[in-house]
């Protein structure tokens, strides 16, 4: 894969990478009497390597690994100024990598936005008191916006009207569903005579016809508060510190805007970016300012994958292909009629980009040395972007693209397209990227659709996939930033409604800590540097109050980061 101008060279320490024996190293580096920067001992390192090799020291120089092995091995690279930390046989894994976040996204709604989750609330009566009590410090005709989560029960239009006349209420779910009350509805001229959206997305309407629920559909919303300037700077690394940081999370593959862009910049300048940070921007069909013809364009205005340094540097061009299952997901066959959501007939989905556009603008990006990757849902969208990888590759042919679908295998269609479509995978090198922290919010009628597999890891890593993890909420589960959540959903494979989904794909402690080391990095195209604690890589990892490895599989979702370090410094201790 081309990678831009900067795309790193490790130095002669990487001919140490692939040693876990210290003698070696140390034979080498004995004639300049070296001692470690930072010494790590009596712990037990988990090294996320090859042979998934187990060590109890890890000794750091500079911002690099520079031994690992047995702490007496390791006892000759202590120096006067050494830093040394007793581990008392504490766990060590390499350093997080989330590899599908929105930053800018949860910055806004913690900003903006009332907290209506339930839990921690307990219901629908319990948001209506959280509304009414915020409506009491603003002006009647104040817009009021509640961020829920997941398939949350909600107050009913009913319940908000009757609670909120006077103040215009907009209640998400997510990024994509949101109720509103009738004098939202007003305000927004939403009433009986509105027409229904043309293409993506769908409206649901009162018994009067008025809307009050708009999923994955346009809506005139007046403009929103949004954190700029000074303002969003503090916003996204308070986000990357308590959010990310604190959970062991030390690189973030972000998707971004040149003005979050522009914050990460200053906050690198400035010496205050919490985390690494991978940098993927959208691009969208002609048309939007965002298309590659557009006054934004990341294909004319960025430079290609890799560009930056090992702190902030460009990701991957995102394409959408389609979006949410149940309502916009590009699918062959009809959304099921029992899904959790409210259900039409006959309804495929929809697909953002024609063939004949997607295949071009993946020739494009790849020809300007971007890695690509595309949310695609439904099956459907899925062939498509695969007919547009292979497209380019017949064009312009990359050795290492390493493409990605976003969301891929969220809900594996069993049908005979299946198998052929996981083998041109294969064959492409293409790279699951899933959520699997959104097993959670499936409910006891989602479970039931017949025909699919639910976020088939075990099928997944058994067919030879390097899934890479992510959590993906703009403020919707925010509490799933930490990767032991999601480790959690691997294992147990458990909802927040207590079922147990397809126990069969569940996978091992280890294979869901890949999803977030090491398979994450090689998503990202990080994997010479970060992803595992071998010597020559950066010095990334994280001290654990327990270890994943043996404490009982209920408890994995308890573990706490005690320490994070990044680039051999430590830069949080709980």
């Amino acid at each position: 894969m081309k990678v831009g101008i900067t795309r790193w060279v490790f130095g002669a320490v990487a001919a140490f990478a692939v040693i876990f024996s210290v003698s070696s190293a140390l034979h080498a580096k004995t004639l300049q009497r070296p001692y470690a920067d930072l010494l790590l001992v009596n712990g037990k390192i988990v090294t996320v390597d090859e042979s998934d090799a187990i060590a109890e020291s890890v000794a750091i120089i500079g911002e690099k690994i520079y031994a690992i092995g047995t702490t007496k091995a390791l006892a000759d690279l202590k120096g006067e100024k050494t830093r040394v930390i007793d581990l008392n046989g504490k766990t060590v894994l390499p350093g997080f990598i989330d590899a599908h976040s929105h930053i800018e996204g949860m910055a806004n709604v913690e900003a903006f936005s009332i907290n209506i989750q339930v839990p921690p609330l307990a219901g629908p009566d319990e948001i209506i008191k959280v509304l009414v009590e915020y409506a009491e410090t603003v002006p009647a005709g104040t817009w009021i916006w509640g961020q829920g989560t997941y398939n949350q029960v909600m107050p009913t239009r009913q319940q908000l009207d009757a609670a909120l006349p006077d103040h215009p209420v907009r209640l998400d779910w997510s990024s994509h569903d949101s109720l509103i009350n009738h004098k939202a509805a007003e305000v927004m001229g939403m009433g009986a005579d509105y027409p229904d959206p043309a293409g993506m997305g769908r409206y649901e309407r009162t018994t009067g016809g008025e809307i009050m629920i708009i999923r994955d559909a346009p809506a005139p919303w007046p403009k929103r508060d949004r954190l700029e300037g000074k303002e969003l700077k503090e916003g996204v690394r308070a986000i990357l510190e308590d959010f990310y940081l604190k959970k062991g999370v030390t690189t973030v593959q972000d998707h971004v805007n040149e003005a979050t862009f522009r914050a990460y910049l200053d906050l690198k300048k400035e010496g205050r970016l919490p985390t690494r940070i991978r940098a993927t921007s959208f691009v969208f069909p002609k048309g939007s300012e965002f298309s590659p013809e557009g006054k934004n364009s990341v294909l004319r205005n960025w430079s290609g994958t890799g560009f930056g340094d090992d702190w902030l540097y460009f990701g991957a061009v995102k394409m959408f292909m389609d979006v949410v299952w149940w309502t916009t997901a590009y699918t062959y066959a009809p959304a099921w009629e029992g899904s959790g959501t409210t259900w039409i007939a006959d309804n495929h989905g929809h697909a953002v980009w024609k063939q004949e556009e997607a295949n071009e603008v993946v020739l494009q990006a790849q020809q300007k040395g971007w890695q690509i990757q595309t949310h695609a849902n439904g099956d459907r969208a899925q062939d498509r972007i695969l007919d547009a990888y292979e497209y380019a590759q017949s064009k312009a042919p990359v050795k290492d693209p390493r493409y990605r679908i976003e969301h891929f295998g969220h809900f594996l269609q069993l049908d005979g397209r299946a198998p052929k479509r996981l083998e041109r995978m294969k064959e492409l090198g293409v790279i699951p990227s899933m959520q699997i922290a959104f097993l959670w919010r499936l409910t006891d009628i989602n479970v039931n659709e017949p025909g699919i597999l639910f976020f088939p890891l075990r099928k997944l890593i058994d067919d030879g996939f390097h899934i890479a993890g992510g959590v993906d909420t703009v403020g919707t589960q925010n509490f799933a930033t930490s990767p032991f959540f999601s480790i959690s959903r691997a294992v147990l494979r458990d909802t927040k409604y207590g079922t147990v989904v397809q126990p069969e794909q569940s996978i091992t402690p280890m294979e869901a800590i890949k999803m977030f080391t090491i398979w994450a990095a090689e998503a990202g195209f990080v994997d010479d540097k970060l992803g595992s604690l071998e010597v020559g890589k950066l010095a990334d990892l994280i001290v654990l109050s327990a270890d994943p490895l043996t404490v009982p599989h209920e408890a994995l979702q308890d573990i706490e980061v005690e320490m994070t370090i990044i680039d051999g410094r430590v830069a949080f201790k709980r």
